[in-house]
């Protein structure tokens, strides 16, 4: 099914900032995700939360770049919600969302509190993106206070959450070892989930520059204690031929610990025996085992379940003991025409994404909302945008939950919607104008003269 004409709010994840405070979304994994599903669903107008501070290209008429101060510590934006900004961005007596992708799951209750504020969302979708999941295991510290109970709410109040793997989930039951005041229906999880696994971003151009060792393994993960870096240095021992090179900057320096450009990584990469990932616990998924399968160089891999839905069960190169791993090693060097073809996740992804909004679009009408055809007339009479239609219609009403479902009956029966701006502007295709003019035949409406100037949008806009 082609999806159009919906208008999508994408409420982002942001995880990374430079000093300065500025997003660093090229670099940020969670956001990567918000823009694969921008690219899914191209013929609908998405509205992406964003920190005041980025440099995401702005110049997509279909996307709408909305300004929130997200908190810069990751901790406190799962906790974190300014509702009184956050509900005063958005005007509905212009704007309507058909879906909500929820990518801080603790968040939803928040996001929708606000909307329900300006008596709205009643009839908005929500998908929930989890991006991490909460146990004992992905914590950084014991005294961090758990958060899975506001995740398993988010997924009470979704229509689907989408994890990584299918398998994902197993640690959302990971949290209830002890006994608790709550049980964990798991089934009752599984049937709302689907997955989006996502592939690595195609490398730049390679950027050559002065290597300086031989022999180089790459480590190419963030240095903490969840990616294995204790077990990787313990596993290098004896291996002292070889030079491991750490990309993250705050790795001690005996490890190179480099902070590369992306044409850079790439060369390290085509000139490295190859990299390795040692994630041994917790994890959800990878992109940086990808990378150097992109640029067909060997990866070795610790194995893990997950890392197994990455790359595949017949995957040639996992390994589990130090034994194991020092044998893999000493293959690299012959090694030199090695590839392996990376399942396509994002076709996969997209698929789910697609496949999940066309069953809930797809479900059967109730009734005919009230106005529905005084809509329809005044659509046809050339008035588009959503507020001047209300005052045509409702005069007396600043904002109705019923529009919502007036909006989803337009679209149902083929009303357009023009998807490169901001506001909503619906439009009659010509093939069902003869049939639009059947079905408001007998409406008795008298249209006002509109009195009010019409919005109108480029992308010089300041939005709020």
């Amino acid at each position: 099914m082609l999806i159009r004409n919906l208008r999508l709010l994408h409420y982002i994840s942001p995880v990374r900032f430079d000093k300065r405070g500025v997003f660093q979304h090229e670099f940020d994994s969670n956001y990567k995700v918000v823009e694969k599903t921008i690219s899914f669903l191209p013929n609908c107008h998405h509205y992406v939360v964003v920190p005041p501070k980025h440099t995401i290209p702005d110049d997509r008429e279909n996307v709408t770049f909305i300004k929130y101060s997200f908190s810069r510590d990751l901790l406190a934006n799962r906790s974190y919600f300014d509702g009184v900004t956050f509900r005063n961005l958005f005007d509905f007596r212009y704007m309507d969302f058909d879906f909500v992708f929820c990518h801080q799951p603790e968040m939803l209750y928040n996001i929708l509190v606000s909307f329900n504020d300006k008596r709205y969302g009643q009839n908005m979708n929500r998908f929930l993106f989890f991006h991490w999941v909460d146990c004992t295991q992905s914590r950084a510290s014991s005294a961090i206070p758990p958060a899975y109970m506001r995740q398993l709410e988010a997924i009470n109040m979704c229509d689907n959450v989408f994890f990584h793997t299918d398998i994902a989930s197993d640690w959302l039951g990971k949290n209830y070892r002890n006994q608790q005041s709550t049980e964990f229906n798991h089934q009752f999880v599984k049937d709302k989930t689907q997955t989006f696994p996502i592939s690595a971003d195609k490398l730049p151009n390679s950027e050559p520059f002065d290597i300086k060792y031989d022999n180089v393994l790459v480590f190419n993960h963030r240095w903490a204690k969840s990616t294995g870096v204790n077990r990787m240095m313990e596993y290098m021992e004896g291996l002292d031929d070889y030079k491991v090179w750490a990309t993250d900057y705050q790795a001690p320096k005996e490890y190179v610990a480099s902070n590369l450009n992306r044409g850079q990584y790439r060369h390290l990469l085509e000139n490295s025996l190859g990299s390795m990932s040692f994630v041994d616990s917790y994890a959800t998924w990878n992109l940086s085992i990808q990378d150097g399968l992109s640029v067909d160089k060997p990866v070795l891999v610790y194995d893990q379940p997950a890392m197994r839905k990455v790359v595949g069960d017949d995957y040639p190169l996992f390994f589990k003991t130090k034994d194991e791993f020092h044998t893999q090693v000493k293959k690299l060097k012959e090694m030199n025409n090695f590839t392996w073809e990376i399942p396509k996740h994002d076709s996969q992804f997209a698929y789910n994404i697609i496949k999940s909004m066309s069953n809930i679009l797809n479900k059967p009408r109730k009734h005919i909302p009230k106005d529905a055809n005084n809509w329809l007339y005044c659509i046809l009479n050339g008035i588009r945008f959503k507020h001047d239609i209300a005052k045509q219609v409702q005069p007396n009403l600043q904002l109705n939950s019923v529009w919502q479902y007036i909006r989803r009956y337009l679209l149902e029966i083929g009303i357009n919607d023009n998807t490169n701006s901001p506001f909503v502007s619906y439009s009659i295709p010509d093939d069902i104008r003869e049939d639009i003019e059947k079905m408001v035949k007998d409406v008795d409406l008298e249209l006002r003269p509109m009195t009010i100037k019409q919005k109108t949008f480029t992308k010089k806009h300041e939005w709020f």
